[in-house]
């Protein structure tokens, strides 16, 4: 079997554009914990973020969509010889909700598609640079950590 890579990707818009990705989303629908005085100061990392996020409805029913969208196209996109599939999630700064799906995402997809390998990147968590700094393209992709 080729040497499938999978990269889940999460951003902040208001650190600059999205990075480079077959498939491209926007999560700001989904509730924000940065209005929760608690979780401010936290990240999706953090499991009462996670939770917060997740737990939502809309969340859950998003999952399921992305979930079958990307089961649908990222074996399709590898059977057309490509080795490299990206999904990157966008929110607001990129600390909380998108860190939380993509999270989420990586997990599922790692244990659903244990042949392929997934590598997860949180562009402004990541990057170690306050948040009016970006980071080269080629830094983005030094940055991806293999295994979730």
């Amino acid at each position: 079997m080729p040497d499938n890579r999978v990269s889940v990707v999460s951003f902040g818009f208001k650190n600059g554009n999205p990075p480079q990705a077959n498939v491209v989303l926007d999560v700001r629908f989904l509730k924000n914990p940065f209005w929760v005085d608690e979780l401010r100061p936290l990240t999706g990392r953090d499991a009462p973020v996670q939770k917060y996020v997740m737990e939502q409805s809309s969340a859950q029913e998003f999952m399921g969509h992305l979930f079958t969208l990307v089961s649908q196209v990222m074996p399709a996109m590898f059977e057309a010889k490509t080795d490299n599939f990206t999904i990157a999630l966008g929110c607001t700064g990129g600390q909380h909700r998108s860190v939380a799906v993509a999270e989420e995402l990586a997990q599922k997809l790692q244990s659903s598609y244990p042949l392929y390998r997934v590598s997860l990147l949180h562009r402004e968590l990541d990057r170690g640079l306050d948040q009016n700094q970006h980071a080269a393209p080629d830094q983005e992709k030094l940055a991806l950590q293999e295994g979730v």
